[in-house]
């Protein structure tokens, strides 16, 4: 015996299920319905205010803005990676690209004249600097970064009867 033909050929029970489908049918066609309607809300919200980007062009001058920077300095741009991110060189050297830049933090340039003040040094981790100690000679350290001495301690115990030399 099948169960599930015995499921279909039994009307009591579809007739009990029919009405809930019916009505889980209705509510998610409600539901799609408001969430739909949410989003185009959402997107009319969001087209009033957006503000389009500025576009830049190879060989265009922008602005980094920098925290500790009093007067932040023209930079090239290289070429553009993505709508929204572009490399950006040195104008010193503008072969030497310093790295990718999200548009949100390039600002247009209006003086073209301008000169780096400081400028600006390739993103990643920066390489070990050995010239700023006098000495080439490190001091040894262990894991917690405490200075080891030359000698070991002896932490065994002497018995009553031995004579340490």
């Amino acid at each position: 015996m099948a169960t599930g033909s015995s499921l279909t050929q039994n009307h009591s029970h579809s007739q009990k299920i029919t009405p809930y489908l019916k009505r889980l049918a209705r509510i998610s066609s409600e539901i799609r319905e408001r969430i739909e309607e949410k989003q185009d809300q959402r997107k009319t919200f969001y087209d009033k205010r957006h503000r389009p980007g500025p576009l830049y062009h190879p060989g265009d001058t922008a602005m980094l803005p920098r925290r500790r920077q009093i007067n932040p300095c023209p930079y090239i741009i290289v070429n553009q990676r993505s709508p929204t991110t572009y490399k950006v060189a040195n104008p010193n050297n503008p072969h030497e690209v310093l790295g990718p830049y999200h548009s949100s933090a390039l600002r247009q340039c209006i003086d073209k004249e301008a000169t780096p003040v400081m400028p600006l040094r390739k993103t990643g981790r920066p390489r070990k600097d050995n010239s700023a100690g006098s000495s080439s000679r490190t001091i040894p350290r262990n894991q917690r970064g405490s200075v080891m001495n030359g000698k070991k301690k002896d932490n065994r115990v002497s018995s009553p009867g031995r004579v340490d030399s």
